[in-house]
This record gives structure tokens, sequence and C-alpha cells, in this order.
């Protein structure tokens, strides 16, 4: 059934929902509610519960949801062994400033380039405390290592998003009529026209070394963790003023070891976790064994009890069960929208104001907006990969350049969408709001966006 411009009210009405209550997986469900009442009507209820239950039993969203409430419990073993506290005790010696406590996040984001998810929670997860010594907002934090992710896996031809958009390019015909063999081949000749992880990856380094401003939410977070610095100092003055009176005294005060931590208790897992990522490219095999080696590592040197090591972990998976609720629902509005065809509508209503010079800047738009409203960066891709390259043929337009604002597109949705894997993930490790660091985020990403719009106009006009 076609459904037109009905197809556009569901994800509309989300997105105002979600900014209206500051609620994301509400907004998500009520987002696919909206859609199933629009599809069936009144027998809307036994359509949405299969939607529930197939999105439940697909392999790829249990791999997805196993793999971050795993993270989950890692990240609580990590923080009692005081690894964390132990690398960020030295990270803080080395970064002196809040600049290069932020280059070093970004530069780190590029470092673990395999997979956005692995750079995501490792960066997260070391430079928490760090940001926080330093009063650096989360906000911050979570915006570099979201653009670190996806930004710099469709950069570096050596990642997960690599695979995924070399197998889509190279089932064209119109591809391999231009004498491509392979799909890497072909996305090593489109990586030049990705402008959005370009401008992405610029915005976030200028944001990094401070000349780029503090813009909306994100300067209410600096704001906001200034008068906080402010109220704490003279408590603290207060206090060494008793300090300094007593000293004095014959007091015997117990140790401090709140302060220490050993830096192999986060530096061996964390190895493990990365080094079995890169040899089996799979992070679920590569999360089970960390978990192993931090057992190894804690329970002999009884930093932990094996009960509290179980504690922990559970303690940890329930913590981020929250976070899987959002993405069980992301994953269901992506399969609704969909099912009401809303990439097709879009790219065929816009496709009579095209030529050969727009074709890949309105492109680059429409699979922004597309991916932003749906959280559907891949699989919008693969539709869309499929419509705009026999369109490219069609208007005498430049393919490669196209197959750039489709990527950069995507990269823009897995970055900037409120409810994205990506966005949610970055502000679960970072342990704030997901709409906080979405809307503190998403200037920066308009930004962006506006720089790369700019590119493909160019290089349209130009040929």
């Amino acid at each position: 059934m076609e459904y037109g411009i009905l197809c556009l009210i569901p994800p509309v009405a989300m997105l105002i929902f979600a900014l209206v209550s500051k609620k994301s997986f509400e907004a998500l469900i009520f987002g696919t509610l909206f859609a199933y009442i629009i599809m069936y009507g009144i027998g809307f209820i036994g359509p949405w519960c299969d939607l529930l239950l197939s999105e439940i039993s697909n392999i790829d969203n249990q791999y997805i949801l196993l793999l971050c409430g795993l993270f989950g419990g890692f990240i609580f073993l990590l923080k009692e062994a005081k690894g964390t506290l132990g690398f960020s005790n030295l990270l803080s010696k080395l970064c002196k400033s809040q600049r290069s406590v932020l280059l070093t996040s970004l530069l780190m984001g590029i470092a673990i380039f395999i997979d956005d998810y692995l750079n995501i929670m490792t960066i997260g997860t070391c430079m928490n405390e760090v940001c926080d010594k330093k009063k650096i907002p989360r906000q911050a934090l979570a915006y570099v290592i979201d653009s670190t992710g996806a930004p710099v896996c469709a950069l570096i031809p050596f990642s997960t998003w690599v695979v995924f958009y070399s197998g889509v390019f190279i089932q064209e015909p119109a591809i391999l009529d231009m004498g491509f063999e392979t799909g890497m081949s072909v996305y090593l000749k489109v990586l030049p026209y990705m402008f959005y992880p370009m401008a992405a990856l610029l915005v976030v380094f200028l944001f990094a070394v401070g000349l780029m401003p503090k813009i909306g939410k994100m300067k209410k977070a600096y704001d906001d963790i200034n008068k906080k610095a402010e109220r704490v100092e003279p408590e603290l003055h207060n206090v060494a003023s008793v300090d300094i009176a007593m000293a004095g005294m014959a007091v015997d005060y117990p140790p401090k070891t709140e302060n220490k931590g050993n830096m192999i208790d986060f530096l061996v897992p964390i190895a493990a976790l990365i080094g079995v990522t890169v040899v089996t490219s799979d992070m679920l095999i590569a999360i089970i064994i960390a978990l192993a080696v931090c057992m190894l590592l804690y329970l002999p040197r009884k930093k932990m009890t094996f009960t509290r090591f179980v504690e922990l972990f559970f303690a940890g998976f329930a913590d981020i069960l929250p976070v899987l609720a959002i993405l069980l629902a992301s994953f269901m509005i992506k399969t609704a929208c969909g099912e009401m065809g809303l990439s097709e509508y879009v790219i065929h209503l816009a496709a009579p104001v095209m030529n050969a010079a727009t074709l890949p800047a309105i492109i680059f738009v429409i699979i922004a907006v597309l991916t932003f409203v749906t959280s559907s960066f891949w699989g919008i891709e693969a539709v869309a990969v499929s419509i705009v390259v026999p369109l490219a043929v069609a208007l005498n337009g430049n393919i490669l350049l196209t197959l750039g604002a489709v990527v950069s597109g995507g990269v823009f949705g897995s970055h900037a969408c409120f409810y994205s894997d990506a966005t949610v993930l970055s502000s679960a490790t970072c342990e704030i709001d997901n709409l906080s660091h979405a809307t503190s985020q998403i200037p920066y990403a308009l930004i962006s966006a506006g720089l790369a719009t700019l590119g493909f106009l160019i290089c349209g006009i130009v040929g």
C-alpha cells in the first residue's frame, strides 16, 4: 500500500514529542504506535506486538543489545578495581589543560578506528574521570567521542563501515560498467567525496583546541560545571583551614586510598578487548574474553571476591537496561518507517527538482534528514544506493560524488540522530542523559552538515 505524505507524520510527530517531553524511549514508542495506527487502523495492536517480537528475535539486534549489556558489566568491574582511576590519574598528570584532555580524546578516537562501538565505549570509559578532574562537562566528551565514531570509521578503509558500503556499491550494474571489480576499489574512489565525515572531524578539532565557540546547550553545560566548581571551592577552603588549625594536634587519620589505582587493572582488559576485536572482527567475542581477563586479573590479587565480581557484572548490565530499551525502540521505528516506504517516497518526491549539478547536495540533505528522523543509516543507504545510482546515470551526474553524498548522509544520521546507537552509547558511556548529549552536539553537527552541503554543491557545479 502507498502511504504518500502520511509516511512523514510518524517521524515528525516523534521528534516533536521527544523535544517537548525530553524523553527518548517514550518518543520512539509513540512514533511506532503512530505509524502502525496509520497502517492498520484500529487493528494496530496485533501487528505492533508482532513488530516488537520480531525486533527482539532479530539476531543482529540481539547481538547489539547483548554487546551493550556486557559492556555495562565490564565498565562496572573496571571501576571497582580502580583501573579507570589509575589510568585517569596518569592522564591527569600528562594532560595539563582542558584542551589537551579533549585533544587526547580526539586522537584516541582516531586511533581506535576499527568499529564505532569499540571507539565510543573504550574512549568514554578511559576519559570520564579525567574530564571530571579538569572540569570538562561530560557533554563535551560525549560530543568528541561521538564525532570520532562513525566519521573516523567511514574515512579509514579498514572498518566495519567499509565492509558494508563496499558490499552495497558493487551490487549496482552501473558501478560494474565503470570498470570496478571490487567494492573496496569503489570505496577508495568515493573516499575523497565524503565531505561530512571530513567536516565533522574539522569542527570537533576546532572545538577541542578552543577555536570553535561553545554554543547552545554545550555553553550551558560549561556554565553549569563552572558554577558548581565555584560553589565547591569555598567549602574546600574551609576544610583546608580546619586541617591547618589541627596540624599541631596528634590526630591519626586513616590513609586515603580512594585516589589510588593501578593502570594494569585498566590497560590489560582494554588491550585484550581491542586486540581480540582486531583479530576476530567480533566485538562480542572480544568483550567476553575481556571479562575473563578481568576475572583472572582481579580475583587472584584479591581486588574483589568472585561473589562481588558477579554482583558487579549484573549491576552493570542492569545499569545499561535503559539504553537497551532505547536501542530496541529505535530498531522498531526503523522497521516501521521502512514498511511505510519513507525513504523511497522522499527520494522520488525530490527527483523532479534534481539535475546533475544539484543531485549530490540534494541527496546528502535527503539522506541526512531521513537517517536523522529514523536512525536507520545503513538500512536507508542500502535502499538509497539502488535509487540514486540509476538517477545519477540518467542525469549524467557524477556517480562517485553522489555515492559520497549517500555515505555522508548516513554518517550524519549516526552522528546526530537523537536515538541512533552511536548517540545513545556515547551518552551512556559518559553517564549523561541521552537528549542532553544529542541537543548539545546538534549545533556542531549542523555546522558540519552545512559545510558538507556547500562542498557537494561546489563539486556538483564544477562537475
